[in-house]
């Protein structure tokens, strides 16, 4: 009886052991945002292009995230960008644009060259807005043109 109850615990114990619990996937606590952007005309010669994620669109606030692009960053007139450790929430649009030195009214001096999913057609009107989440937390191959 003894060595039956021995045996039978053993059995148990060696059950419990090799079938431990799978661990839960940690959730993302951001995102990434990335694409190509793919340039057209001549590259300004003052002046400074941005690459900006918006909160709203048209831009009337300050975008939730901005870097600048150099021309030395561009290769075969392309830019590869990515934007990482991003808030989940929606965001309107993903821009480019210029910011033109020789105009000094703010409200004018930043030019639109470009916006993920908007066309120069509709001004950029037709932006489409991007989505973070925890379920949705890597965006890749938002590609879009932006002309000088």
């Amino acid at each position: 009886m003894k060595n039956l109850l021995i045996l039978s615990l053993a059995t148990v114990m060696f059950i419990a052991t090799a079938c431990e619990d799978e661990k839960a996937e940690t959730p993302p606590e951001s995102a990434t945002i990335s694409g190509t952007i793919t340039f057209s005309g001549d590259w300004p010669t003052t002046g400074t292009v941005y690459l900006s994620v918006q909160n709203t669109w048209y831009p009337v606030d300050a975008p939730y995230a901005t870097t600048t692009i150099s021309e030395s960053d561009v290769t075969a007139n392309a830019y590869a960008y990515s934007f990482t450790e991003v808030a989940f929430g929606t965001y309107a649009a993903i821009s480019v644009s210029w910011l033109d030195p020789e105009d000094t009214n703010p409200a004018t001096n930043q030019h639109i060259i470009g916006v993920y999913g908007g066309t120069a057609a509709a001004y950029f009107a037709d932006a489409d807005s991007i989505t973070v989440s925890e379920d949705i937390y890597e965006l890749t191959g938002l590609d879009f043109s932006a002309a000088f």
